[in-house]
């Protein structure tokens, strides 16, 4: 190979999927580092567990308001091309739905927390608009995911996760900063996102004459998001169960200890959530022994990087944590060294849950992430009042159980007896994972064959902790 022809190679490497969105979660992580470790220290514990609390509850809003659907637009807008505007237009009108809905629940939800835990007014104010925000946003990155459009992924992600360490260091430095400002910081760029995400979907839907989406298309729809809703509200609780109960029963103060203890290992799995973004569908559109194949490589790849890093945060976080977050925090040195345990299986669990979708059994995640957040539910419950360690203790253990349990059923899956194959269609449906559409349709369509995803989008992730470290 010519020098010409191997460095035109390695700058494809470095314009495709896999590097961009490690590129991006670099960024990710960095900025809220930077924006987390400067806000904890100004604020303090108690303003920084006030800000926990609202950010926890209005997360958990956002994953059980889009009712899985956006992992739905995901898998068929890679699956269904020739019925790309069709969906979009389906899903415009659902996001719009969902983001009422999710104002109106965040309205009531947030002002109960607010008069029973002291929250400020202002903050309080400025999250029920959040979850509307993060619902529009999440549509129009999924649907950049399933066509294969990793510009507008990253650029969705970047505004909404990483531009608001931006005037986080401007309220810091420009004024004393309070929880309220710091929930502003937040609120905007969600916002700039959703519009980002709005415009896409916009522009995608198509004319007025585009045919809608069938019966048979919708039960299909359905059925995936259904079983979507269930493993990643399970999710979602198995990852800040823990945080939510602490800020039920202890001082909004030794919530922000916790919380910094948990942020202090978050950047973690940045480095492997790119593997899954990436590799999700494209495990999702092989078949038989191939598909097999690539589910193990895919969490190899995984193995490596947690393997290298996670020893060596574990010797780092004594003195980091005093040296970056300040001396008031040096009591979330020990539930930081313990979660980090359960940090690196998170990032585990993610990639093994997302490889479960791929093979078309979404809702197997459900029981994974439903064991580990019992787990986790029971031992913050028990032990909240007494030490924060024993509750690190059992968050972490939640998430070894729904990585063991992940795998295990995909030693199932894959194993060589022929039951890697794809789960059967109900009547008059798409199947999950199949490659045809319903018999009155394939004749009109004849386009619905797989698509070729040889550099496919992944499902979105859900990170444990949700305001940097």
């Amino acid at each position: 190979m010519t020098r010409p022809a191997r460095g035109a190679r390695l700058l494809a490497i470095l314009r495709g999927p896999t590097v961009t969105t490690t590129l991006t979660n670099l960024l990710i992580m960095g900025s809220n580092a930077i924006g987390g470790i400067v806000s904890a220290r100004v604020l303090g514990p108690d303003g920084r567990g006030q800000l926990t609390v609202v950010m926890l509850w209005s997360a958990l809003i956002n994953v059980v308001g889009i009712l899985g659907l956006p992992s739905a637009c995901t898998y068929y807008a890679a699956r269904w091309p020739a019925r790309r505007e069709a969906l979009v237009r389906f899903f415009i009108r659902a996001a719009a739905w969902q983001a009422a809905a999710a104002t109106v629940v965040s309205a009531g939800l947030l002002w109960w927390l607010r008069i029973r835990l002291h929250l400020p007014t202002a903050l309080t104010a400025e999250y029920v608009t959040w979850a509307a925000a993060a619902e529009i946003g999440l549509y129009g990155m999924c649907y950049a995911q399933g066509i294969q459009d990793f510009r507008y992924v990253n650029l969705i992600r970047a505004i909404s996760s990483a531009a608001p360490t931006v005037p986080l260091l401007v309220l810091c430095f420009a004024v004393r900063l309070t929880p309220g400002e710091a929930g502003a910081a937040y609120v905007i760029p969600a916002w700039i996102g959703a519009a980002i995400g709005w415009g896409l979907l916009r522009r995608s839907r198509g004319p007025d004459q585009t045919p809608a989406v069938t019966w048979g298309e919708r039960g299909s729809i359905f059925s995936y998001a259904r079983r979507n809703l269930v493993s990643f509200s399970s999710l979602a609780l198995n990852a800040n169960s823990d945080q939510m109960i602490l800020g039920m029963l202890v001082p909004v103060g030794a919530l922000g200890l916790y919380s910094v203890a948990a942020s202090a290992s978050s950047p973690l799995p940045a480095f492997v959530t790119s593997i899954s973004a990436v590799g999700m569908p494209a495990v999702a559109a092989l078949n038989g022994r191939a598909r097999a194949a690539a589910t193990w490589q895919t969490l190899g790849r995984a193995l490596l990087p947690l393997a290298v890093l996670a020893p060596a945060c574990a010797v780092a976080l004594p003195w980091l944590i005093p040296a970056l977050y300040g001396p008031h925090y040096t009591n979330a040195i020990v539930p930081a060294e313990l979660l980090l345990i359960g940090t690196a299986f998170t990032a585990l669990t993610v990639v093994a849950d997302d490889l479960l979708r791929a093979h078309g059994h979404p809702g197997f995640v459900s029981i994974t992430q439903g064991a580990g957040a019992l787990v986790t539910i029971v031992g913050a419950l028990l032990l909240a009042r007494r030490s924060l360690d024993a509750v690190a203790i059992f968050s972490s253990l939640g998430f070894v159980v729904a990585f063991l349990l992940a795998v295990a059923r995909l030693r199932m899956i894959t194993r060589p007896d022929g039951r890697h194959r794809t789960p059967r269609a109900r009547p008059g449906m798409i199947a999950i994972g199949a490659h045809r559409t319903p018999a009155h349709r394939t004749a009109a369509r004849p386009g619905l064959a797989r698509p070729a995803l040889t550099q496919p989008a992944g499902a979105h992730q859900r990170p444990r902790n949700l305001i940097g470290s």
